[in-house]
């Protein structure tokens, strides 16, 4: 992750965290996307529910440029969404605010918002907590309607997305 965070400096990119949370070695040098999952470690309370507090607090970082919502994404092997108890390391439990050594899901499904006109309120809020910066989504579209029906959240709350990241074929 070091080596990554600095290749992004050194090639005036910015560097995608992911959604485990940003560590020590996410601040390198380079900018960064903070990518925010449905588990939202970096920005979770103790019963895994978002936490504004702890997202202002980490978006407010100098490093974080722009904030990617990931709603989906496309193919995954393995088991996704499942960080195994004997991975929970001291490191990864500070970084994701969860219990060292427990088994931690990742949930199917955000908890902050159930639809899109609340997805679009939600990036609406993480742009006020944020103190404004871009805030998008990322998603893997299966179901063209499911677009659409984004796409009309957005003319109701009249909410953009600053971006939209399509993931998958």
């Amino acid at each position: 992750i070091s080596a990554l965070n600095q290749g992004a400096a050194l090639g005036g990119f910015a560097h995608n965290t992911g959604e485990g949370g940003i560590s020590e070695h996410h601040l390198k040098g380079g900018d960064l996307i903070w990518q925010i999952g449905t588990g939202y470690f970096g920005c979770r309370d103790t019963d895994g529910n978002f936490s504004p507090q702890l997202f202002k607090e980490n978006s407010a970082r100098s490093a974080v440029k722009m904030i990617e919502l990931k709603l989906s994404q496309g193919a995954k092997p393995g088991h996704g969404g499942i960080l195994p108890a004997e991975k929970n390391t001291p490191e990864i439990a500070a970084i994701r605010n969860v219990v060292q050594g427990t088994t931690v899901y990742s949930p199917p499904g955000h908890s902050a918002f159930s639809n899109p006109v609340e997805l679009m309120q939600f990036i609406g809020f993480l742009r006020t907590l944020s103190g404004g910066k871009p805030v998008g989504f990322k998603m893997c579209i299966g179901d063209k309607q499911e677009f659409i029906d984004i796409c009309n959240a957005i003319s109701v709350t009249r909410i953009l997305p600053d971006f939209i990241t399509v993931d998958g074929s």
